[in-house]
């Protein structure tokens, strides 16, 4: 019965939740082991390449993304895909589609990729990569020979770029489907590619080349359906020239008024349609909006401006997605806009685009138009604004009518225009308004550490968040990381968090993929395996020596200690924990370590266990199910911590000494223990109490920052109900 939901779930499930699904049972997990075709690794924290082909080895399409770096960021890629190519040679037997985002790609890659995988690999993408020279796309086009999809796309090229790919592709490929490339070629290659594929191609995006050049392409590609980018030259002479008969999608640059009516007969069929312009002012599109019924997506430089809208909310009535200058559009759900008009501008959006989901909106607006905006597009979900102020009022407004928002980005110019400070009421209001929020990016400073709790605690779906200049110290990010339980990426651009704070906030949010660093000129990425070699090794270290030290002074007098086992316990593998810990831990003397793998969610931190066996303890409720002395702990907002005395969970700080009472569960005996230790001066750092049975025994764990006096320990040891206890000293 099992097997039978499964197989009718399974369908309907989405590739970002299959996933949790493998951690249903494992049942569960080896079907999704088996039956995963298509997996996307982010190989900065991902496990090594074999690890990957045993866990799915029927993988047919495989993305490998490594860190984006927004505008020119192949000049920045620093990943390898090497050993990844060097695994798929030999494994990833099915591999059909292969997909390299943002890492650096040598010619041997992918020589020894077309070599091995050659005869099986029908789409291939590396967008935005490095790349040394096009010799390796050369042993690509001659040997993918059933090659159906290439993409190059933002990637650069430091050795001679000739083209003599394309060549090779034109001679060896009679089966392409979608080409898009963005460097400079030989007219008569594609012609022999487009010949060579006429009962295939359906997609080409290329080089800008004049429109005139493509005439023989287009009689031979007689399928094509969707095409770029072409440019009309001044004088063009457009008689005689045809589009593919099916044509769907154009991207066209510099189209004129006088070349209007050559593109008239194929604007009923256009469901994409995207008119490039460098002469500004002179550039009316509104008569090829009015022979667009099917328009489904249009990017356009026309400068009529409100009536250009008004033309296109009236005849494109299936758009869903538009890059418009202009202001009015009262079918419009997609905006883009480097309007100059500012709040007045807001203002014209909000009376007239009320439909309006998705705006990106790069002219300067103030606290005021954001107001605007948010009363006037209640559907609103994604929202791009450069600000020239901000105020708690206008954030409070963005969270009363966004309540669809799931994106929100802005960018405040400039260091002043912080209306109200501090800004914690506002974004508070805007998070508990916006519940649907995804990704959020504040860059207008304004906010305490208090704010940046209200983040953690009322940011519960955001998966993507990027802070600029905010916050006030360590607190306000340890703040944030008890809460976000979604979050997978943090981006921090000078922001006043020391290197310890940012690098125990992996470890608090088990969701977290990595935490990007910005200040000044640097920039810096951690994840958990990078954290453990770089930064917190010496805090385990610690957190082990302290959980030693009490566990030895837990062993009753005449008792031999013996030796003390140590144990790692983490639901991550084994190999993700830094044997210099290892070393470490035996040259403060803890021997016989062993670590222990869990199985289950990855909600689990890692957490260091001590067990004393074969002895008797001083205190009774310190020995586990076992017989023997256990104590565990682990390092929280970057202070060790013990977790557990015995069976019972605790949750104190070892940052002093410790206090363990064992005594019966009766009121007031809390307040008993604190009188003392109040009358004689010492602090209680951190208190934890537990129930042993209920109504009949209690445990206390008390943190206090120095030895109570000799007096003090007696009086807490004659209260009646005190059965036993005992000072630990760090």
């Amino acid at each position: 019965m099992e097997e039978q939901v499964f197989d009718c779930v399974m369908p309907y499930i989405q590739q970002d939740h299959l996933n949790p699904v493998s951690l249903v049972s494992r049942k569960y997990y080896d079907i999704d082991s088996l039956t995963r075709k298509h997996l996307t690794v982010h190989v900065h924290f991902a496990p090594d390449p074999e690890r990957i082909n045993r866990r799915f080895p029927n993988i047919e399409s495989l993305t490998l993304k490594s860190y984006s770096h927004g505008f020119y960021s192949a000049h920045k890629c620093r990943v390898t895909v090497t050993p990844w190519i060097e695994h798929i040679a030999v494994e990833f037997k099915r591999l059909k589609s292969l997909s390299i985002r943002n890492m650096v790609v040598s010619a041997c890659d992918l020589k020894h990729l077309a070599k091995t995988r050659g005869g099986s690999l029908r789409s291939l993408e590396i967008r935005g990569c490095k790349l040394f020279s096009e010799d390796g796309l050369e042993d690509i086009a001659r040997y993918c020979i059933d090659l159906r999809s290439l993409c190059l796309d933002g990637n650069v090229i430091y050795g001679a770029a000739n083209g003599k790919w394309l060549h090779e592709l034109a001679l060896h490929n009679s089966v392409m489907e979608s080409l898009y490339f963005r460097s400079s070629f030989d007219m008569e290659d594609v012609e022999l590619l487009a010949n060579k594929c006429s009962n295939s191609l359906v997609f080409l995006k290329v080089f800008p080349q004049s429109l005139n050049d493509f005439k023989k392409v287009f009689n031979h590609a007689n399928k094509l359906d969707h095409f770029g980018i072409g440019i009309i030259s001044e004088g063009w002479d457009y008689s005689g020239f045809e589009f593919p008969p099916n044509i769907r999608g154009l991207r066209i640059q510099d189209l004129g008024e006088a070349q209007f009516p050559f593109l008239r007969p194929y604007l009923n069929q256009l469901r994409e349609l995207d008119l490039e312009c460098v002469d500004m002012f002179n550039n009316c599109q509104c008569l090829l909006f009015e022979s667009c019924p099917n328009l489904e997506v249009l990017a356009t430089d026309d400068i009529c401006g409100e009536i250009g809208c008004q033309v296109i909310g009236k005849f494109c009535k299936k758009l869903r997605k538009l890059s418009h200058r202009g202001l009015s559009c009262p079918n419009l759900e997609v905006l883009a806009t480097d309007d100059i008009c500012g709040e007045i501008g807001c203002q014209v959006i909000d009376k007239f685009c009320k439909k309006l989901r998705k705006l990106s909106h790069r002219g300067l607006v103030t606290h005021m138009g954001l107001i605007t905006l948010a009363q006037g597009c209640p559907n609103l979900e994604y929202l791009y604004v450069n600000l020239l102020d901000i105020s708690n009022e206008a954030l409070e407004c963005v969270g009363t009518h966004l309540k669809n928002l799931r994106v929100f980005r802005n960018w405040r110019k400039g260091k002043d225009g912080i209306t109200y400070s501090p800004l914690d009421n506002g974004v508070r209001a805007m998070l508990m308004g916006c519940s649907k929020l995804e990704r959020l990016r504040l860059c207008f400073g304004g906010l305490t550490d208090v704010g940046l709790g209200y983040i953690g605690r009322y940011g519960r779906n955001l998966r993507h968040l990027s802070l600029s200049c905010t916050g006030e110290s360590d607190v306000g990010l340890l703040e944030l990381s008890k809460g976000c339980p979604k979050l997978r990426k943090l981006k921090l651009r000078d922001c006043p968090f020391s290197e310890q704070a940012v690098a125990t906030f992996p470890f608090n949010i088990f969701s977290l993929r990595y935490v990007w660093i910005e200040s000044g000129v640097l920039t810096r990425v951690l994840t958990r395996r990078m954290v453990f070699a770089e930064v917190l090794t010496k805090l385990y270290v610690i957190l082990a020596e302290k959980l030693h030290r009490l566990a030895v002074q837990l062993v009753a007098d005449g008792s031999d200690a013996g030796p003390v086992k140590i144990t790692y316990a983490s639901s991550r593998a084994t190999d993700d924990i830094d044997t210099s810990l290892v070393r470490d831990m035996v040259a403060i003397g803890i021997q016989n370590d062993e670590q222990d793998t869990l199985g289950g969610s990855s909600e689990k931190p890692l957490e260091l266990i001590v067990r004393i066996a074969s002895v008797e303890s001083r205190f009774t409720a310190a020995v586990s199910e076992f017989g023997d002395i256990k104590l565990q702990g682990r390092v929280k907002d970057g202070v060790p911590h013990l977790t557990k005395v015995g069976a019972l969970d605790v949750d104190v700080s070892l940052e002093g000494n410790i206090i363990l009472c064992r005594q019966a569960d009766q009121p007031n005996i809390i307040r008993s223990v604190s009188s003392i230790l109040d009358d004689d001066n010492v602090i209680i750092n951190s208190m934890c109490f537990g129930r042993i049975a209920r109504r009949k025994q209690a445990v206390m764990v008390i943190g206090v920052d120095e030895k109570p006096s000799k007096m003090a320990l007696k009086m807490i040891d004659e209260i009646p109900a005190v059965e036993e206890f005992v000072f630990l000293a760090m």
